[in-house]
Parts: C-alpha cells; sequence; structure tokens
C-alpha cells in the first residue's frame, strides 16, 4: 500500500478505534480507560490514533528503512506524528487552561494529568512504531562500518 492509501485507512481506523474506545470507557466510567478517554477529548484522541494507526501502518509496510536515501527524511518523521500530536495537545491543554490559573481555589491543584494524557498516549504510539521499523531493519551491506 502507498502512503496516502494508507493516511485514508488511517483516518477511518483511527475514528473507528478512538470511538470503540470511548464506547468501552462509558461501560467502565471509573477505570483507566475512561479517565485517559476523557482527558484526551473528541479532537486529541480521534488524531493521536489516526496518526497512531498511520505510524504503526507505515512501519509495517517496510518502506520506511527501505526507501532511497534522498526519501529518508520524507518518509521516517512519519513514527514521530504521534508524539508530535501530542505535544501540540499539551501546549493547547495550557494555552487554554491560563485564563483560569488565577481562578482555582489554593487547594485544588492544576490538573497536569488530563493535560498530559496526549502526549503519553501519542508516545506509545510512537514507542511502537519505532520498534517495528527497528525490528524491521537490515543491515545494509553496500556501506562499510569500518572506522577511517
Amino acid at each position: 500500500m502507498k502512503l496516502p492509501q494508507l493516511f485514508i485507512v488511517s483516518v477511518i481506523g483511527g475514528i473507528a478505534s478512538f470511538s470503540l474506545t470511548q464506547m468501552l470507557a462509558n461501560r467502565m466510567p471509573s477505570s483507566f480507560i475512561a479517565d485517559t478517554a476523557d482527558s484526551l477529548g473528541m479532537l486529541y484522541g480521534t488524531l493521536i490514533f489516526g496518526t497512531g494507526l498511520f505510524a504503526i501502518l507505515a512501519a509495517l509496510t517496510k518502506d520506511l528503512w527501505h526507501s532511497p536515501d534522498t526519501q529518508i527524511f520524507k518518509t521516517r518523521w512519519i513514527v514521530f506524528l504521534p508524539a508530535l500530536v501530542g505535544l501540540v495537545g499539551v501546549l493547547h491543554g495550557y494555552l487554554s487552561m491560563a485564563p483560569y490559573y488565577s481562578a482555582l481555589p489554593s487547594d485544588i491543584a492544576v490538573p497536569h494529568n488530563t493535560i498530559w494524557a496526549t502526549v503519553t498516549v501519542g508516545a506509545l504510539f510512537t514507542i511502537v512504531a519505532t520498534a517495528i521499523v527497528f525490528a524491521g531493519r537490515r543491515p545494509d551491506k553496500t556501506r562499510s562500518h569500518a572506522c577511517g
């Protein structure tokens, strides 16, 4: 499969998998899955699940390590896409909370755990995709590994 086709499959799969996670979270309201799904929200949940699925599927196609040298930077960054979306989610979370910091009572802490959920889930998808890429890598016999 080519990357544009993988992208379309990933968008549909990301929406479906996060919707399934939301349904599972509704069945177990006070669980880790429910807390994480609620912390992600629909926007970042769909984005992270979609980009995570895209990164994993792209890593499974093994085109990332066997691409020509001119295409390396065009393809290998895909595995880091879920973590980047998670970092944008953290930045968005803190900027959204900025007006409310002064209004919080002193005994209520800033909800860091809900803000950092996006980068945590994104990093998990990135770790899986990176592990798949490194597991599929084969040594290049045309290059010399000798020093000097």
